[in-house]
């Protein structure tokens, strides 16, 4: 059977909590992303921005300080502010079945791969639709 290694993102784009929302959405923007693990500096994953949450933050900027300080507050808020601390983590030996199973039943966007306490990948729903694809194409 294979396991969540077998199927994982391993070069992960990560930033750290003292990072800018700012930094963050441009990097959302640039790589076509709406996840990004928070590692600290031993390369544990501390937290999780999502798309969602970064949209929920800048919501809020907008209301307390209105659309022309959007740019300025986004720059000055460091990701902590918005990252959610209490996240799902799995390990990269998890069967691909159990994994799949994960993600049918939640409504989750991501799954950090977590081993030794460090992050070693990101497992994503887009991840399975992509090997389904594979799949669909070698029985053509």
């Amino acid at each position: 059977m294979k396991q969540v290694a077998d199927l994982m993102i391993k070069n992960v784009i990560t930033l750290k909590e003292d990072d800018s929302l700012a930094t963050a959405k441009t990097l959302m923007h640039d790589k076509n992303i709406r996840n990004i693990p928070i590692v600290n500096d031993n390369g544990e994953c501390v937290g999780m921005l999502t798309q969602r949450e970064y949209l929920r933050h800048a919501f809020y900027l907008v209301s307390q300080f209105g659309t022309q300080q959007i740019t300025k507050k986004e720059e000055q808020t460091p990701i902590s502010k918005a990252m959610s601390k209490d996240i799902l983590t799995i390990a990269p030996d998890i069967d691909l079945s159990t994994a799949a199973e994960f993600f049918i039943e939640n409504k989750y966007g991501c799954l950090p791969v977590v081993e030794n306490d460090k992050l070693v990948g990101i497992l994503t729903p887009v991840d399975f639709v992509k090997l389904a694809h594979a799949m669909l194409i070698k029985t053509e």
